[in-house]
């Protein structure tokens, strides 16, 4: 069956229409390609056109790019050329048709979807939240390769062209008619008939070729003048460096192609996009973050759903019980959230208005939507509006007599079939379900703070959780736009137990005469987020004290953590909360390390740990933890840990996740490593029983 169908009106405006057979969303494969090719020559030898629409036929989605399937299967250089040549070809043809072309978008128009839509003269969109437009090769360890790092900062400027380039960011409605990359912006049900009209008006007209952002004076200035736009190279180049620590090829690969072709000129430009793209398709990077792409669709797809939530509580309304509140919220539900006084109850609806404003300022929303969001939440100080909730979320303070009174106080006026879901980081699910009169429907709900930007939710089961449960929570949290993880009850769960010995042992290497900056910066070049110092400040250091305490009661001595937390927390040092941690802050802004922390150290060592010793003993660690818990059944899938920690901490996304990258050392150094370091270090080291055997046998943790 045909991929792509079209019509020529009585009025000489033809809609080609591209509904891919057999698929829920629009690709470009390469027999895709091939077939729009062979259309386009046809429409072009049509007399009677005087315009053409192109449209999608899928509800919802306008084209999601290349097939990356394709992409993942490549191994050699001159594919990824030749796959870029072909659509630098195709692409052409659609922009040198004779007359003009209009792409009408509704809902993702991702990376060769928007570089097709690029090719045409005008672009009309709709204000729809699923409207988001974006290159996010980048992210995929590749450049885009039809042309769009050419034609994108022809039409934008190069600043706004660099800024979706080399993120990967995706564009909403709003900002896309600022800067020029739509014409118009319409209702999603107006769309078709607006494109027409654009297309009509368009219609024996010459396409503008100057750039259609509205810019400030200055950049125009800066943009158009080959000297200033070498500032702008430069910056660039500094903040991708800043951000990737030379980890990531691809953003700088970009940055060059878009410079070839504004200093070089287009011909010379798509050459430089061809060769580039060949360079970086067969790379390791590459199949690493194609491989965590493939994790993120099979975590949002999964086997799980879930009936509509209309009514949600929300159980502690402080900076966390707001983010789950507007999420709820955004989403449809309405949401009542309870605390113990009226000014906790406003510090929830506060942070709520702040992240519906933040997401109406980036044009997610727009303020109609918003504004009725918000007006969706209701908060109060007893559980007046619980009784009609389908499920409440408990965010209240981290102890479990607490957590327990709540249960039973929720269970008094909710409905029999209403879900009790803690966010509780690390407290025992099975241990808060005993205080419940119905603990099949109680379980772990754990968002990862700030709650409207991390992907994670760790759903947590209880001993007598039931499955109905389970894979309510799990298909809720995929409708709220999250990554559910399921995972049995055990301390700390799965990320905060992997989490804490890396935490653990840079305290330790600390102690032992390490620095805070130096330790961190390591670790940062390793390609973690954030250091272990800055992590701890973030988290609060009296909070990740007392989630070690848990962890220490629930697994042992081997476990133990170090008393240096604790001294910190009892003095006051509670990280960014305060101002005072490992460092110091002025407002949000981080300065240096705190140096009165060495003070506190009760027997600091002399030794400065390698570079090399400093990632072992925190990464190795890490890894040990994890093969624990797939022998204790915390997690049953590899490729489901791996995913939890890129998307719940930011383990680095190029290495491919913690145990694939434990595959590339091997299992055998592995092993003799921690043997070394449990000789000198203690039994915190010991190699766990599973990693032995796959050091004998040679294996892996995916193979």
């Amino acid at each position: 069956m045909a991929a792509f169908f079209y019509e020529i009106r009585t009025d000489g405006i033809a809609v080609l229409t591209f509904d891919l057979p057999g698929e829920k969303v629009n690709k470009l494969t390469t027999a895709v390609m091939l077939e729009f090719d062979g259309i386009i020559e046809e429409l072009s030898k049509k007399k009677d056109i005087k315009a053409l629409v192109i449209r999608s036929g899928k509800d919802g989605h306008f084209i999601v790019g290349a097939d990356i399937a394709e992409i993942r299967d490549m191994r050699d250089q001159q594919q990824g050329v030749e796959i870029a040549r072909t659509g630098h070809r195709i692409f052409g043809k659609l922009e040198a048709l004779p007359f003009p072309t209009v792409a009408a978008i509704h809902g993702p128009c991702m990376g060769g979807g928007l570089e097709l839509a690029l090719a045409c003269s005008y672009r009309v969109i709709s204000n729809d939240q699923k409207t988001a437009l974006a290159l996010p090769e980048v992210r995929l360890g590749i450049l885009p390769g039809f042309g769009g790092t050419q034609r994108l900062p022809r039409l934008v400027g190069l600043s706004n062209s660099l800024d979706m380039i080399l993120t990967g960011k995706s564009v909403y409605s709003r900002k896309a008619k600022k800067i020029g990359l739509a014409d118009e912006v319409t209702y999603k049900e107006l769309l078709l008939d607006v494109a027409v009209e654009k297309a009509k008006r368009a219609a024996g007209k010459r396409t503008p070729k100057s750039v259609r952002a509205r810019r400030p004076l200055i950049i125009k200035l800066l943009e158009s003048n080959p000297l200033t736009r070498l500032l702008i190279y430069g910056m660039a180049k500094r903040n991708v460096l800043k951000e990737t620590l030379g980890n990531y090829p691809a953003p700088l690969a970009a940055l060059q192609a878009v410079r070839t072709g504004l200093s070089r000129g287009r011909k010379a430009g798509y050459a430089v996009e061809a060769r580039l793209l060949g360079e970086l398709v067969p790379t390791e990077i590459s199949k690493n973050l194609i491989s965590i792409f493939y994790l993120n669709e099979m975590l949002k797809k999964g086997g799980y759903s879930a009936p509509d939530i209309t009514a949600a509580g929300v159980l502690g309304a402080g900076i966390m019980g707001g983010g789950i509140a507007q999420l709820f919220a955004e989403k449809g539900s309405t949401v009542r959230m309870k605390d113990i006084s009226t000014k906790f109850v406003a510090t929830g609806l506060k942070a709520a208005a702040n992240i519906f404003q933040k997401r109406a300022k980036k044009g997610i929303l727009d303020k109609l939507q918003a504004r009725d969001g918000f007006d969706r939440i209701t908060g109060a100080t007893d559980y007046s509006g619980f009784s009609g909730v389908d499920l409440a979320v408990e965010a209240v303070v981290e102890k479990m007599d607490v957590k327990k009174a709540v249960v039973k106080e929720f269970e008094q006026v909710a409905k029999e079939k209403a879900i009790f879901a803690s966010n509780t980081s690390s407290l025992s699910i099975t241990e808060m379900a005993g205080a419940s009169k119905r603990p099949e429907r109680v379980v772990g709900m754990h968002f990862f703070n700030p709650v409207d930007k991390m992907p994670l939710v760790e759903v947590v089961r209880g001993a007598k959780t039931s499955d109905e449960t389970v894979a309510v929570i799990a298909g809720l949290s995929r409708k709220l736009g999250k990554l559910p993880v399921v995972v049995n009850d055990g301390p700390g769960f799965l990320v905060n137990r992997i989490l804490m010995p890396y935490l653990g042992e840079a305290v330790r290497l600390l102690e032992e005469g390490g620095s805070i900056e130096e330790i961190d910066r390591i670790l940062t070049s390793f390609g973690m987020p954030m250091g272990a110092f800055i992590l701890l400040d973030e988290i609060g250091i009296d909070v990740a004290h007392k989630v070690a305490d848990i962890l220490h009661d629930g697994l042992g001595e081997r476990i133990k953590p170090s008393p240096l937390l604790g001294a910190l927390a009892k003095d006051g040092y509670l990280g960014k909360k305060n101002g005072k941690g490992f460092y110091l802050y002025k407002g949000r802004r981080r300065k240096g390390p705190d140096a009165t922390v060495y003070g506190k150290i009760k027997a600091r060592g002399g030794s400065k740990p390698a570079p090399e010793e400093i990632i072992d003993r925190t990464v190795l660690l890490m890894i040990k933890e994890s093969a624990l818990c797939l022998e204790e059944k915390i997690i049953e899938r590899v490729d489901h840990l791996d995913a939890a920690l890129i998307f719940g901490v930011g383990f680095p996304p190029f290495r491919g996740g913690l145990l694939r990258y434990a595959d590339k050392i091997g299992a055998g150094v592995i092993v003799a490593k921690l043997d070394g370091f449990a000789k000198k270090h203690g039994e915190r080291f010991t190699p766990p029983k599973s990693m032995i055997e796959m050091a004998k046998a040679g294996k892996g943790f995916y193979k």
